[in-house]
């Protein structure tokens, strides 16, 4: 099935059905699937299992009957109360997709604009202070664990933070490879010009703030294996149930319950 998205350039055809790595949306920059990554366990995430996005205030009505047909049916919006109100979540608004609010980010660091310029600011340190809020990362997997079938979307401000800690945690359960988790981090900088435009606007302020630097997520990756020792303990110890964690990853992961139960023969 083919969606029509006109824009200044004419008449597009978009069809919904294939496997986007990033998602051909004009009013998005950073819709990115979790998609088509290997396992440890000689597997592959799932298409059209998970996205991770940016705002989504902007988006037309092409944008979400696109997003429908690719198979949105829940929505995991991960901003504070009042960056909603400045731009409000337009799949909020569409009575076959399901909407959840989480706010995932800390009242230390909940305005960035107030920290100071300098380049001892590092991103990093806010991921890990995003992986403490352990209530929050609970919440934020038993609404992926009890969400209907379809596709799950989930989103912060620029889709580069809070949505990429996330796809870590996503990506660290399923046992995907960390360089590979690590470039799909790096991605997000170069796919939000917007961000770009910041950096020079807001020059007062540390780069760190603005770019997705591999540092910034093998910091946060690296304290959960030294604190925890892998993903699954660390969400084990955020109070997610074992059965919740095995279920998300057979949202995520291709054959995972088929290949827990597998026996090899001599």
């Amino acid at each position: 099935m083919f969606t029509a998205i006109t824009n200044s350039g004419g008449v597009k055809m978009k069809n919904a059905k294939l496997n986007w790595v990033r998602l051909p949306i004009d009013n998005i920059e950073n819709c990115r699937e979790l998609g088509g990554y290997s396992t440890d366990k000689g597997q592959q995430t799932k298409w059209h299992a998970f996205l991770r996005s940016s705002d989504l205030s902007k988006i037309s009505q092409e944008d979400i009957e696109f997003l429908k047909e690719y198979g949105v049916s829940t929505v995991i919006d991960l901003r504070r109360k009042d960056e909603i109100e400045k731009s409000r979540n337009l799949l909020g608004d569409v009575d076959s997709i399901d909407y959840h609010n989480i706010s995932f980010i800390t009242e230390s660091v909940a305005d960035i604009t107030k920290l100071k310029g300098t380049e001892e600011i590092s991103m990093g340190d806010f991921y890990i202070e995003l992986l403490k809020q352990r209530p929050t990362v609970k919440e934020i997997f038993q609404t992926i664990y009890h969400a209907k079938d379809g596709t799950i979307l989930f989103n912060c401000q620029v889709g580069k933070d809070r949505t990429g800690v996330l796809a870590m945690l996503l990506f660290g359960i399923a046992g995907v490879e960390k360089k590979d988790i690590i470039s799909n981090y790096e991605v997000s900088f170069t796919n939000l010009e917007s961000l770009q435009k910041l950096l020079v606007q807001f020059k007062q302020l540390s780069s760190n703030l603005f770019l997705s630097n591999r540092e910034d997520i093998i910091k946060a990756y690296d304290h959960i294996m030294t604190a925890y020792g892998n993903f699954n303990d660390y969400l084990r110890a955020c109070g997610v149930t074992q059965e919740v964690i095995d279920g998300v990853k057979t949202r995520l992961v291709d054959d995972y319950q088929e290949s827990r139960f597998k026996v090899t023969g001599n």
